[in-house]
């Protein structure tokens, strides 16, 4: 029944090409135009659960206060007071900004600077926000002020976003061209088709994303890559497999369509099976990725029917005749290899860091990381922890005995910033001293203290933000609602359940792709040994993180999902072309005849895709160099394991095998 259906389909598609590729033309120009309207945003609202306590909590202690998270702009320098009147002038004129202070600042090292805080209103969208950092140069450079460092929660936002899309836009033409090249080498008259099978399932998904609205963030930023390398996978596995002697295109199809359709669904199921965590951004992961996976499949079962010719097939590629009999002499070596292997993962899996230092994103030379050195050094923390005492207000003195013992156990802290009752402020200096008037009133409580600390990793930050939760719980009595709040330890506690939920999910995934193997293949057996080579790539790039000191953070932990993906999708070959070979063979035969008809698309796949995404590491921004070694590295291991451990397992224990 499968088999005429997809006849029809294809015969249907070659008679009406001029369609298809009206069709083609528009989707394009559709995605396109979707693509032009997609944005980057990993603003704090990205990472949070609209239900949760944490978040609701404060929005309330927003809307109450109507603060917002300033600019910080840091002159090395004292400044005159005329001068800074102007400045603190055309500053506030800007569009949304709402307030604009100064102040002298004595520094850690005995010089003296002028510090400027600019707050944009709450509303404040991220083009504004931009708009407010282009228009500060100019406005210091006309007040004779040369040197200055920006600092701030939603500046360091603000340029995350820009780097990560700017890279990702010079980047994909690199990996596209190191593709295509490929490509060209490896597939030959086929390289058109395999580039269009990738490269508009990509646009497609882009383009329907920014056309729903959707911004990407550095999790759904995996997405393309995930849907270039699965379209140019499909359209590999059509393009290299060894064509019979009565073969045609539609014939071809219907015998290689039925395996990339099954590869296709159980991944998209995969990610479905996201859809049901409780954190918004995986659920975000699992729709996006479900979306894109079938994109790429749809996409390639238009185009192949059409473009598909024969002549494809290179014979440098075929894995040598002997390689079964290899596998089954060597099975025990292997396996102690593999035993060895796990032991060294284990150890590397154990020394993984979760979390990172923010400011790690950037290279060293970085305008960011510059001004993020300029000012803390001068003694002033740019990330603000925010403690929230509205309900129970507490006099200064039951707060000092405590504050100064967390100062001498953090000595990132550098300032504590009171405020009252009455609204009046209050500052203890522990780093840089701010030269403002402090009127100490004994007879006001604190109502809000806000903590700046310097940037430190997410995980001590958390550290400390816990810390001190845990104090006002057990001093002032258990609470429902947070007392520290604001927009890092968001992020920080953003973060971790980010990293709880998706490892939680993806575990799930995994065992539920390997058990809808086993449905779909007719085969238990076959669904338990999918989940060995499907498991392995994803251990061992972890280890590989451990060892090499790559942290487990917002921008690597999407690799679990591109591995996810090509894994399956190999392995689902494997197996389908495993299970049609003769079940009178001994298992070594039939696996001489899928070495010979699943090898090379495989090994092409790897070959392509593992070198063009090892182009992300010329990428300015850290993280997506780390991305692609890590997906590069994912690849070549997912290889290894579909080529050598699962046909051992297929062996099992035949001894003639």
């Amino acid at each position: 029944m499968l088999q005429k259906t997809l006849s029809w389909f294809a015969t249907k598609l070659r008679h009406h090409r001029i369609w298809v590729v009206v069709l083609m033309v528009l989707l394009v120009a559709i995605g396109g135009y979707g693509a032009s309207k997609s944005q980057v945003d990993n603003s704090l609202e990205v990472w949070q659960s609209a239900d949760s306590p944490d978040w609701l909590a404060y929005q309330q202690f927003l809307k109450r206060t109507s603060i917002a998270d300033p600019l910080i702009i840091f002159i090395p320098r004292q400044v005159e007071g005329l001068t800074l009147v102007a400045i603190r002038k055309a500053l506030k004129a800007l569009p949304v900004v709402s307030s604009c202070k100064s102040v002298g600042l004595e520094t850690t090292k005995g010089t003296r600077g002028s510090l400027i805080t600019l707050v944009p209103i709450a509303e404040a969208n991220p083009s504004q926000l931009a708009e407010i950092l282009k228009q500060i140069p100019p406005i210091m450079q006309g007040h004779q002020v040369d040197t200055f460092h920006l600092g701030g929660v939603w500046y360091l936002t603000k340029q995350l976003d820009s780097l990560s899309a700017k890279a990702t836009t010079v980047l994909f033409p690199v990996v596209l061209l190191v593709v295509s090249i490929a490509v060209l080498l490896l597939c030959r008259t086929q390289a058109l088709l395999i580039l269009s099978c990738g490269l508009l399932s990509a646009v497609l998904l882009v383009g329907i994303s920014g056309l729903c609205g959707v911004k990407m963030n550095m999790v759904l930023l995996a997405l393309p890559p995930l849907t270039l390398i699965l379209g140019m996978a499909h359209g590999i596995h059509f393009s290299i497999k060894k064509w019979q002697p009565d073969d045609t295109p539609v014939s071809l199809f219907c015998r290689v369509g039925p395996p990339c359709a099954l590869s296709g669904i159980t991944t998209a199921m995969g990610f479905a099976s996201l859809l049901f965590s409780s954190y918004q951004p995986v659920r975000e992961l699992g729709l996006w990725g479900a979306v894109g996976t079938l994109i790429s499949l749809m996409v390639t079962f238009v185009l192949v029917p059409v473009f598909l010719k024969p002549g494809a097939y290179s014979k440098r590629l075929v894995l040598p005749a002997a390689t079964s009999l290899f596998l089954a002499r060597n099975r025990a070596r292997i396996f102690v290899a593999l035993a060895l292997v796990l032991i060294v993962a284990g150890i590397g899996i154990g020394r993984l860091q979760k979390g990172s230092l923010i400011l790690d994103f950037f290279t060293d030379d970085s305008v960011v990381r510059l001004n993020y050195q300029a000012i803390e050094d001068a003694g002033l923390g740019l990330t603000p922890i925010e403690i929230d005492f509205f309900q129970q207000p507490l006099f200064r003195s039951g707060l000092d005995g405590h504050l100064k013992d967390l100062a001498l156990q953090h000595p990132e802290i550098t300032h504590y910033l009171y405020t009252m009752t009455n609204q009046s402020k209050q500052v203890v200096s522990l780093g840089a001293t701010m030269l403002l008037p402090n009127f100490f009133s004994s007879n006001q409580k604190v109502e809000r203290l806000t903590i700046l600390i310097k940037t430190i990793s997410s995980e001590a930050t958390l550290a400390i933000a816990d810390e001190m939760e845990d104090f006002f719980q057990s001093r002032l009595g258990g609470s429902t609602t947070p007392y520290v709040t604001g927009s890092v330890p968001l992020y920080t506690r953003g973060q971790k359940e980010l990293f709880s939920s998706m490892l939680q999910s993806f575990s799930v995934a995994f065992v539920a792709i390997s058990l809808l193997i086993g449905v779909l293949l007719r085969s238990v057996k076959m669904g338990l040994i999918a989940m060995i080579p499907n498991l392995l790539p994803v251990v061992l790039v972890i280890s590989v993180m451990g060892w090499f000191g790559i942290p487990l953070s917002v921008a690597t932990i999407t690799v679990a999902s591109i591995v996810f993906g090509v894994v399956v999708d190999d392995t689902i070959h494997f197996l389908y072309g495993y299970q049609k070979q003769a079940s009178g063979q001994t298992p070594r035969r039939r696996l001489d005849h899928v070495f010979q008809q699943v090898g090379a698309p495989i090994i092409t796949t790897t070959l392509v895709t593992g070198t063009g995404f090892l182009a992300f590491l010329a990428s300015p921004f850290i993280p997506l160099g780390y991305f692609g070694l890590l997906i590069s590295l994912s690849l070549w291991m997912a290889l290894i394991c579909d080529l050598s451990i699962l046909p051992i397992l297929l062996m099992g224990e035949n001894k003639d095998a």
